[in-house]
Formats: C-alpha cells, sequence, structure tokens
C-alpha cells in the first residue's frame, strides 16, 4: 500500500513539476459607450395649486390683495426655456370679473437665472412669464397672484368665481 501510495505521489510531482509557467499575451476588445439625449421638459404642480382670493369683509373691497404661492409649481428642463401664462377662459360663473383683474408675477429670487416680467394680467392669450430660465433638474417656482384695484369686484353677487390657469414651459 505504501509503495502504491508512493508511485501515486511521484507520478502527480513529474506532473505538476513538468509543465511550465508560461507568460500569456494580453488581449483588448473595444466596446462602444452611448450617451443618447432627448430633449425633455416637465411642469409639476405643488401640492396645493388652487389660488383662493377671500373677500369677506367690507377691508378687503377697500385694498390690493397678493396670495403667494410658494413652490407653486416646478419645472425640468434639460435645456434653457421660456414660461407663460394664460387663462382658459373667463371666469365663471359668467358676469365675474375680467381676466385681467389677477396679475401673475415670479419673484427674481425664483425665476431660475431667467428675467421674469413683472405684474402679468391674466388673458385668454398667453403672455411671457419668465424668460430665459436655465437647464435645471427641478426649478422650483413662486408665484404672486395680485388683485391690485378690487372695484371690479364690487356689485358682483357673492359666488365663487373661478377660472383655470395654465404654465407653459417651452425650450429655447
Amino acid at each position: 500500500m505504501k509503495k502504491n501510495l508512493l508511485i501515486v505521489f511521484i507520478a502527480v510531482a513529474a506532473i505538476c513539476f513538468g509543465y511550465q509557467a508560461k507568460a500569456q499575451t494580453g488581449t483588448s476588445a473595444p466596446v462602444t459607450v452611448n450617451i443618447n439625449l432627448t430633449d425633455a421638459i416637465s411642469i409639476t404642480l405643488g401640492a396645493a395649486p388652487t389660488v383662493n382670493f377671500d373677500y369677506t369683509t367690507a377691508a378687503d373691497y377697500a385694498a390690493s390683495k397678493t396670495v403667494t404661492k410658494a413652490n407653486h409649481f416646478t419645472v425640468v428642463s434639460n435645456k434653457p426655456y421660456d414660461l407663460t401664462v394664460a387663462a382658459t377662459g373667463a371666469f365663471t360663473p359668467a358676469g365675474g370679473p375680467a381676466l385681467n383683474i389677477v396679475t401673475v408675477t415670479v419673484p427674481a429670487a425664483t425665476a431660475n437665472g431667467g428675467t421674469p416680467v413683472a405684474n402679468v394680467p391674466l388673458s385668454t392669450t398667453a403672455a411671457p412669464l419668465v424668460n430665459g430660465s436655465t437647464a435645471s433638474t427641478g426649478a422650483i417656482y413662486t408665484v404672486d397672484y395680485t388683485i391690485s384695484n378690487p372695484a371690479s369686484l364690487l356689485n358682483l353677487a357673492g359666488s365663487t368665481y373661478s377660472t383655470t390657469v395654465t404654465y407653459t414651459a417651452t425650450q429655447q
């Protein structure tokens, strides 16, 4: 048994020492890496997008009012863009105030590097609100809605007068 073990050991040793280690030559293979870009832009409204002007006392009708909507909407764009604002129609119910009684402004501090246009009156025609905002992965906008002269609200029936405002971001 010892003799058989010795023979197996010598055979294994001969096999192991009989091979010489040889250096292998290198090889390579090129790989193409692509970055495929598509223009992308989106607007996401904040948590509470509804704007309410409350006129509940006589004093409310005597002074201007501003409703500030912090974090009103967020724009994501891979290129510079412009913002416009438009109302989809007149205030309803019928006989409500003129659209242009409400003006919209984006404070410069939240214009994302763009140039804001102050006191843009609401209209059914899209009007520039911010020009030349920079590309961003999440520009958060604050919007001030102002009724500077509430005189046109006098003689209206007590009701809620509503319109829908649409913000549009367009890449340059």
